[in-house]
Order: structure tokens, then C-alpha cells, then sequence
């Protein structure tokens, strides 16, 4: 009676010692030098985003007192949060948010994150190429799109305008959106390679973006958008030379007059205070992408969604179709 109770006890351990041995035998036999190569980058890939979420994550959460804003460098999320009442003599500032916006500031500094950012980011290139070549089957445009504007916001944006973008707290809140999408990404990529299936990996790989895409991507927007020059010398300048009878309507007016007087000691106060405040080709550019970065948003989010459903749609932690997308 023991025996025969024992026998099929003994048959499943036999049984499941062949599947995993057959699985090895697999995974062994499909180790081309392609797949190799794609282990090594998304491991690569993984280990370095997660050393940036971990200094990024230290960063916020280490405690900062008597954090100075540098002066006269006014920065467009403290314009955004300081309210100008005609009826005060002096602006209203919601401090609990510009605490928590000084807080995020200046970590680019920090441990070097900054730099290990722009070559740990510069790597993705690389993704490009394993598209065209056929090395994983992803839509070139996503891949190119996405790739491209982490690129131009590292070396656009960020190094282009050192004085703005190093010490603004949207880098700190792009950079934690980036490396925490990353560090899931590059790892469900390695273990998909392995056919390792991970069910947790698979929700977290399909679910986070839904916060992370709209926080990485408007962080990418508005940092670009910080960095520009004011707009007010554009204006005095248009204004001034201009011999349209709408000049002499300002000049004639009181609500023209105090126009033109604010957008001139606007521009004094920019010129003595601003390191950069000319408009270049480079500046138009940032502006038109600026709101080019939205309908891209929305094309990359609508992309993430349908994948979910398709990965998710069909039981929590299944691979639809087999489609290896590790890249």
C-alpha cells in the first residue's frame, strides 16, 4: 500500500527533475551569439539604472537644512508658485510646496548622478540598432521616439544649460521616473530571454508606467521649458520697432505706457540677473519641442496600454504569443 502511494510521489519529483532539465537543455541550446549579447546589454542596463534609482531614492531622502536659493536666478516653478497681488507689497509664496521644491533640488551634484545619468541614458542608442537589425521585434518609431527624447533632454537640455537644468528639482523627479521604468524594464527583458516568467515582474513591468510615464515625461517638458529666456525682450523689441499705428496707441495710452515701462524693467532686472537670455535656434527648437512632447506622451502612453491589455488582458503574468521584446 505504501509503495503504491510512493510510486506516483516519486514519478511527479522525476517528472518535474526532466522539465527542468528539458527547460535548461532549451535555454542552453538557444544561447546564440545575438541572445548572448542581449543578456550582457540588459544586464548591464539593469545594474546601472538600479545603482541610479538607488542614489536617487538616497538623495531624496536624505535630510537638508538651510537650503539657499541661488540669487537672482528666478526659476519657472517658483514663478509658477508665487502669486503677484497689486493689492501687496510684496508676493505670497506657498511655502510648504517651495520647501519641497528646494528639497528636490541639486541633485545632479549628488554622488556624481548627474554624470553617471548621461552615459547610463546614452547607452539606449544602442536599442535603435538592435531594431533595425531585427535583433527584437519593436516598432522602430516607439523606440526611436522614446530614445530621442531621453537623449536630447540629457545632452539638449540638461548639459546644454548647466546653470538651469543641474540645480532644478525637475531633474530629481525625471531621473527617479527613469531609473525606476528602467530597472523593471531591462529586467523583465533579461529574464524574458531566459524564459523566466515572473509574474510579479510581469504587473510591475505593465502597470508602473501608468504613473512614471506621465511624471518622467512632463519633468522632460517643463525642464526644457525652464531653461528658456524670457519671452518679455522679444516683446520690447517687436514693440519698439515697431511702425504699425499700434505703437502709438500703447505710447498714447496709460495701460500702454505702464506696459512698455514693466517689459523694460522687466528686461533690465532679466539682463543684470540672467546668464543667458538671448533666443537662438537652439531656444526655438527647445520651445517647439516643448509641444511636440505632449501628443508624444499621449502616443507612447496609448502604446503602453495596449500592450497591457494584450500581456494582461489574458491572465495576470502571461506572455501573449511568446514575443520576446528584450532589447
Amino acid at each position: 500500500m505504501s509503495n503504491k502511494t510512493q510510486t506516483p510521489a516519486k514519478e511527479r519529483v522525476e517528472q518535474e527533475k526532466e522539465r527542468i532539465a528539458r527547460k535548461g537543455q532549451e535555454v542552453k541550446s538557444g544561447l546564440t551569439p545575438i541572445k548572448i549579447y542581449l543578456l550582457t546589454y540588459n544586464a548591464v542596463s539593469a545594474l546601472l539604472w538600479a545603482n541610479l534609482l538607488y542614489i536617487t531614492i538616497t538623495f531624496i531622502l536624505t535630510p537638508r537644512s538651510n537650503i539657499q536659493q541661488i540669487a537672482g536666478k528666478s526659476t519657472f516653478l517658483n514663478k509658477l508658485f508665487t502669486f503677484n497681488n497689486s493689492f501687496l507689497s510684496s508676493s505670497t509664496k506657498i511655502k510648504p510646496l517651495n520647501q519641497i521644491i528646494n528639497h528636490f533640488k541639486g541633485s545632479y551634484e549628488f554622488k556624481n548622478l548627474g554624470f553617471k545619468t548621461k552615459y547610463t541614458q546614452s547607452l539606449a542608442i544602442l536599442e535603435i540598432i538592435h531594431t533595425i537589425f531585427g535583433f527584437v521585434k519593436s516598432p522602430i518609431g516607439t523606440v526611436f521616439s522614446q530614445v530621442f527624447s531621453r537623449i536630447y533632454t540629457v545632452w539638449g537640455v540638461v548639459e546644454a544649460v548647466p546653470e538651469v537644468s543641474h540645480n532644478s528639482p525637475l531633474f530629481t523627479t525625471m531621473l527617479f521616473a527613469w531609473s525606476l521604468t528602467e530597472t523593471i524594464r531591462y529586467t523583465y527583458y533579461f529574464l524574458n530571454l531566459l524564459n523566466i516568467q515572473s509574474k510579479i515582474l510581469n504587473w510591475l513591468r505593465y502597470t508602473t508606467f501608468i504613473p512614471l510615464y506621465p511624471i518622467g515625461a512632463s519633468s522632460e517638458a517643463f525642464l526644457s521649458f525652464q531653461t528658456l529666456p524670457s519671452i518679455k525682450p522679444i516683446l520690447l523689441n517687436l514693440i519698439s520697432t515697431n511702425s504699425l499705428p499700434f505703437k502709438e496707441i500703447l505710447i498714447k495710452s496709460t495701460i500702454g505706457r505702464n506696459l512698455l515701462w514693466n517689459l523694460a524693467k522687466s528686461n533690465n532686472n532679466l539682463n543684470k540677473n540672467s546668464i543667458n537670455q538671448t533666443w537662438g535656434p537652439l531656444e526655438i527648437f527647445r520651445l517647439i519641442m516643448f509641444f511636440i512632447w505632449w501628443p508624444s506622451l499621449y502616443f507612447l502612453y496609448t502604446y503602453m496600454f495596449k500592450q497591457r491589455r494584450k500581456v494582461l488582458g489574458k491572465g495576470r503574468g502571461k506572455v501573449v504569443g511568446g514575443t520576446n521584446k528584450a532589447r
